[in-house]
């Protein structure tokens, strides 16, 4: 996709959306505003942070996640991961709060508990990162 010609404003938009296999969607607006009936998930309080299975055990590959910046992330992944878990690895590597991600695959909404090898995830798909940052309050 060029970029727009005037070199200012974002390059993507929150109302495109992709695939498992790249494919580009329009979603209509009404979905991406923030949820209200949701219950939030706190995956620091509920110990998401279990030890990790030993090295031989672990098969990692590039997984490829596409913000809705329009900026594409690769992240270290195993199918064992967590969705939780690879929300803090995408923070430390692009500052994005955990809190802030939604992480969509085939139109589905991935929650923080899943696990890679639960959502049929392969090594080429993309998944896609609504980034939701919360309006600054004013005083």
């Amino acid at each position: 996709m060029a970029a727009p010609s005037g070199g200012t404003g974002q390059t993507g938009s929150l109302t495109e959306c992709y695939d498992e296999l790249g494919t580009r969607y329009q979603l209509p607006v009404y979905c991406l505003a923030p949820p209200v009936n949701l219950i939030m998930e706190r995956s620091d309080e509920d110990g998401t942070d279990a030890p990790e299975p030993a090295p031989n055990n672990r098969r990692e590959f590039q997984l490829k996640v596409r913000l809705s910046t329009g900026k594409d992330v690769k992240l270290n992944a195993s199918m064992t991961d967590t969705i939780g878990q690879l929300k803090k690895q995408l923070h430390s590597v692009e500052g994005i709060e955990p809190c802030w991600q939604r992480w969509f695959f085939s139109g589905k909404l991935l929650t923080d508990r899943i696990k890679l090898q639960e959502t049929k995830i392969q090594k080429d798909f993309v998944i896609q990162v609504i980034v939701n940052q919360p309006a600054e309050i004013q005083n």
